[in-house]
């Protein structure tokens, strides 16, 4: 298994430690898989904060859109990561950034019931 693969895969899972030593021996932070799927995408969509908080300090592109448009705000206000919806909007995610269908990030987090991260949204000025 390549590096890249095994960098992607460990955003999903949450395997911090991968991460970190694969960053420090330089794979480049905004890797993407054929999707256009980035780290961040992945542990954002997954809940993993830690790597989020990481990814970020290492420059990760905070708004990249996949092949499909999602970005990372919108894969975390989707399954409820209340705390890495703040991250995302703390360090400048866009807040009113839509899929290819048209859907916001608060869109979803309506339509998953996510009121906290409704007022997140909100709060943060998403239309």
């Amino acid at each position: 298994m390549n590096d890249e693969i095994s960098f992607l895969d460990a955003a999903e899972s949450g395997d911090f430690e991968t991460i970190n030593s694969l960053l420090q021996d330089g794979i480049d932070v905004n890797t993407k898989d054929s999707h256009e799927r980035t780290a961040l995408l992945k542990a954002a969509k997954h809940g993993h904060k830690k790597i989020v908080e990481l990814l970020i300090k290492k420059g990760a592109a905070i708004d990249h859109r996949d092949n499909r448009g999602t970005s990372a705000l919108y894969w975390a206000s989707t399954n409820g990561h209340y705390d890495i919806v703040q991250l995302l909007i703390e360090n400048s995610g866009d807040v009113d950034v839509h899929d290819d269908r048209g859907w916001s990030a608060k869109d979803q987090a309506i339509t998953h019931h996510h009121d906290g991260v409704v007022e997140l949204l909100n709060a943060a000025g998403a239309h």
